[in-house]
């Protein structure tokens, strides 16, 4: 899967900080000072892909386009002060901002978390990472899934929680991490904590890589 990415763009962040993020199994993108966009990763590419552009046109984000343009009206302004407080940062190695929103198909409710790196006053970097994807059909209408609780108990009685979302892992399907609504808020005495793979995405090697 291939990169998108201008030689401006690619000076300032670095060969070694470009493979990182090129492994990376987020979607990110980097708009340099003007807010134009100066790189697009691979996982970039394979989410426009796997949702068929129907949420948006790759033609929007090519390179040199204004990030503004593909943003709603009503969006225009709260973006541009996110975005200029990146470029703004007098210290970029603690800068912290991130938000959640978001983004669904037809088919699946799915909530991301975007995390910005700051580049100094040249650009910077947007990591957007998958915290929840769930078919619409088990989410009732508040948003939380409710599903057997056998599904994640194991053979010792023991419930495995995200230390950090508090979502329960299945014990059918190892990948998959579900808000299970009693549990969040009263937690099973035998639960074990781990770290589930968005969140130690998100918050730990998303950081590291920058």
């Amino acid at each position: 899967m291939h990169h998108s990415i201008t030689p401006q763009f690619e000076a300032l962040i670095g060969a070694s900080r470009l493979d990182s993020l090129n492994s990376h199994p987020s979607s990110v993108y980097g708009l340099d000072s003007g807010l134009e966009i100066s790189y697009l990763n691979p996982a970039w590419f394979k989410f426009a892909e796997e949702n068929g552009n129907k949420n948006f046109s790759v033609n929007e984000w090519s390179l040199g386009k204004p990030v503004l343009d593909s943003i709603p009206d009503l969006l225009k302004s709260f973006y541009t002060e996110l975005f200029e407080s990146a470029l703004n940062a007098k210290d970029p190695s603690i800068f912290s901002r991130h938000l959640q929103y978001e983004c669904s198909s037809s088919e699946l409710y799915r909530r991301f978390s975007m995390h910005l790196y700051p580049l100094g006053k040249d650009g910077f970097v947007t990591v957007h990472s998958l915290l929840v994807e769930e078919p619409y059909l088990t989410l009732p209408r508040e948003g939380l899934i409710a599903l057997d609780e056998n599904q994640y108990i194991d053979i010792n009685g023991i419930v495995r929680q995200c230390a950090n979302c508090r979502r329960i892992q299945s014990i059918k399907n190892k990948e998959r991490w579900d808000w299970i609504p009693k549990w969040v808020n009263e937690p099973v005495s035998n639960t074990s904590h781990g770290i589930c793979p968005p969140c130690l995405h998100h918050y730990y090697l998303s950081k590291a890589l920058l």
